[in-house]
């Protein structure tokens, strides 16, 4: 893990995780957005709380060539099989789970939003884990649900949300980024449809998560 192999060069056969004709992943067929509900409390997942044998930082999945079809049980995936190459840290048009899934491996935080979300919610988030991680990817998810159409994600958690709560998201961010089984913060190859490189933080391993932000600001 956590190796590049000839079986995948990040550049032929993509096709086979999104053929990017398929722009409906990333655009929302709506003219409006979906509500903000502040009586709607976020759901989350943590498996270790849920499975006191399971060690995300012991944890082993496959690697699967680009001539393997990749599914998931989960809507939301929290762990599993992908492709061997990583995506680069950054903002994406958007980027399939076959691909964030592995920067979950390395210890990244993930910020999926419905295409249909509220723009207002979706900045909140980007500005918070774009302030407190190197270590991000940041694409359009389809599969979340309109009542909570935000989310963050690590290996082996996740948050769903249908609004903002900075000092929860914060909390997120700080309890589960780089609790994964390789704490690698070496960059992806993977990089179709990336629209704003990640920047580094405090450093690129980043030591000292959420260094710089600060509640309220």
């Amino acid at each position: 893990m956590g190796k590049l192999t000839t079986c995948d060069d990040a550049k032929s056969n993509l096709k086979l995780d999104w053929d990017p004709r398929d722009y409906t992943v990333f655009t929302c067929p709506n003219e409006y957005s979906f509500a903000i509900q502040k009586n709607v409390d976020p759901i989350s997942v943590d498996m270790v709380a849920h499975n006191t044998s399971f060690d995300p930082r012991k944890d082993e999945v496959v690697h699967k060539c680009m001539d393997t079809v990749l599914q998931y049980d989960e809507l939301v995936p929290i762990r599993g099989d992908h492709r061997p190459n990583w995506a680069k840290y950054g903002e994406y048009l958007y980027v399939p789970v076959q691909r964030w899934l592995h920067n979950l491996e390395h210890g990244a935080v993930v910020m999926l939003y419905h295409p249909c979300a509220n723009q207002y919610e979706v900045n909140s988030l980007r500005e918070i884990l774009t302030s407190c991680l190197y270590r991000h990817v940041i694409t359009p998810y389809n599969k979340l649900s309109h009542t909570r159409p935000i989310a963050l994600v690590s290996w082996g958690a996740r948050i769903e949300m249908n609004y903002v709560d900075e000092e929860q998201v914060v909390a997120f961010i700080k309890k589960f980024a780089r609790r994964a089984p390789e704490d690698i913060s070496r960059n992806g190859l993977y990089d179709q449809f990336l629209v704003r490189p990640a920047q580094i933080i405090s450093d690129e391993n980043d030591s000292n998560i959420c260094v710089d932000y600060r509640l309220g600001h």
